[in-house]
């Protein structure tokens, strides 16, 4: 899969991660945030969610293409089982049904971008995190690229933390994205590792210095990266 090293997931398998690449991962999505996002409008974060699920949706569209074609090696899923998910992902991604999502969870449209007044005479603005971290799940790809998703609505900055291997179908909708409006793009990094945690003696508490060196080096990976953020959405154990 021949694709830009826009993200740390698109580096070769054999690169090392580091804490301190982690930290100023997480440190230039916040200025690029600042920069290319925190000031653009919830519509026209609507317009281009709804215009990159649209390609999805094309037979002919090249990141539709690659997921078919590399996914079933790559994920496990059949390429009939990925064409009907996407199909059924990306069609709900419309105008309507993100402005009922918005209404629904803000009461207003608008709040995001600006006061609005509510049932109580008064006015109230949403405020979204600087940075949002997703910890998510390797085995279904639907929550992840819906976190992706809202995290885009917000306007936030995003670090989606993958599982060891699992990133292929999460990087080619980043990779749509940047894409489609490389500011916005330029506010998403994908990395992956595992986060599993390392067995425990019965009883016994887990002491920093019995981790083997690839348990600790991805524990530090992960405090490096909570240190970053104030908001982290986890799905899966």
């Amino acid at each position: 899969m021949n694709l830009p090293n826009y993200f740390l997931a698109d580096l070769p398998p054999d690169a090392t991660l580091s804490s301190s690449l982690i930290t100023e991962a997480c440190h230039t999505l916040k200025r690029n945030r600042e920069k290319y996002l925190a000031n653009r409008t919830t519509q026209s974060m609507v317009t281009l969610l709804s215009r990159v699920a649209r390609e999805w949706l094309e037979p002919e569209h090249h990141f539709r293409k690659l997921a078919l074609e590399q996914g079933p090696a790559l994920t496990g899923f059949s390429r009939q089982t990925l064409a009907r998910g996407l199909d059924e992902f990306f069609t709900e991604l419309t105008p309507g049904n993100f402005t009922a999502l918005l209404d629904q969870d803000f009461g207003d449209t608008a709040r995001l971008d600006e006061f609005t007044p509510t049932n109580s005479s008064r006015a109230a603005l949403a405020n979204a995190p600087e940075l949002l971290v997703h910890v998510v799940a390797g085995n279904l790809p639907n929550p992840t690229l819906l976190s992706i998703v809202f995290g885009i609505l917000l306007r936030s900055a995003q670090f989606v933390k993958c599982a060891s291997g699992s990133s292929f179908l999460p990087r080619l909708f980043a990779h749509s994205v940047y894409e489609a409006d490389g500011k916005v793009g330029a506010c998403l990094e994908l990395a992956e590792w595992s986060s599993s945690e390392p067995r425990r003696n019965s009883g016994a508490p887990m002491r920093a210095d019995s981790l083997d060196p690839i348990a600790k080096r991805n524990a530090q990976l992960m405090k490096a990266l909570f240190e970053q953020t104030g908001c982290v959405t986890a799905t899966g154990r």
